[in-house]
């Protein structure tokens, strides 16, 4: 009973500190939360209303802003990420040291990234609406990729509403990308990444499993899918939300990323990148150059 109380509560606390606008931003991250709670929870789920945060807003200070975006490369065991601004890919360790910074000429507005096996990594350009597949071989600290091979996609308008995250789905060896907002989507694209080496056609669609009405966040601002479960976790900066959706498109927990909520002291202020590592830990880093991991609390 009294888990059921916590969100009505929590809303009013933070309604009377921070007024009306903090509400707006708070209704449906606690609605769902409370919603997905009551569910039964399948025995494979992430069930992330357990995890709890025990690397919080770890400033990285050679870093000074624009940090965005996240992988992980479980063959380094390391994590990956880019600076949207200056021209850096940064990899990281897994509790949030700086291993290397790679200066990367041949693209702008780099907001997406994602590892595909070995040194193989795409990234995603916002304005642009560009993908292109890189190799960031294991000493590399300078990249050009003006000549990598790369992919546009039209999404019919000209805003900064563009290409945000993306995950590789090893298993069905296509790239999951998520588009911001106006409208929120998950595309589908094969044929770009693949592994076979071969002409596959590309062919670019919607993530079918995906219903508009379960898409509840403001935005999307990254994702990853666990290729052990096919479970896809997206990413809402404005919500300050982690939802995990199953294989069949429902979602079924959520991780709030709200002060007081997850053992968070303070709000996640801006969550551009997401990640989970070979133990199903969950990694946020955030705009300007702040570091998160979530680990399961022990029952």
């Amino acid at each position: 009973m009294k888990r059921y109380l916590l969100p009505a509560a929590l809303m009013l606390l933070l309604l009377v500190a921070g007024g009306t606008l903090r509400y707006l931003h708070l209704d449906v991250l606690l609605w769902q939360n409370w919603k997905l709670n009551r569910q039964p929870m399948p025995e494979q789920a992430f069930n992330l209303g357990r995890y709890r945060v025990d690397i919080e807003a770890l400033s990285i200070p050679e870093l000074e802003d624009d940090l965005s975006a996240l992988t992980y490369n479980s063959d380094s065991d390391t994590l990956f990420g880019l600076l949207n601004g200056e021209p850096l890919i940064v990899e990281l360790s897994l509790d949030g040291q700086l291993l290397r910074r790679i200066r990367v000429s041949g693209v702008s507005d780099m907001e997406g990234l994602t590892h595909i096996d070995g040194n193989r990594y795409v990234i995603a350009e916002e304005h642009r609406r560009r993908l292109l597949q890189i190799e960031i071989p294991a000493d590399a600290q300078e990249l050009d990729v003006s000549g990598a091979p790369s992919l546009t996609i039209a999404l019919g308008d000209s805003d900064n509403k563009g290409l945000e995250g993306l995950s590789w789905d090893e298993q069905r060896q296509r790239l999951l990308i998520v588009k911001e907002r106006d409208p929120l989507q998950v595309l589908v694209v094969t044929g770009f990444a693949d592994q076979t080496g071969g002409s596959s056609e590309i062919s670019i669609s919607l993530e079918p499993t995906l219903a508009p009405a379960d898409l509840f966040m403001r935005d999307l601002s990254s994702l990853t899918l666990d290729s052990s479960t096919r479970h896809l976790l997206l990413l809402s900066d404005e919500s300050h939300m982690v939802v995990e959706y199953g294989a069949d498109g429902q979602p079924l927990s959520l991780l709030g990323l709200w002060r007081g909520m997850s053992g968070l002291r303070n709000t996640v202020p801006q969550a551009e990148g997401l990640a989970v590592d070979s133990q199903r830990r969950v990694y946020v880093v955030s705009e300007p150059n702040l570091f998160y991991r979530f680990v399961p609390r022990q029952e």
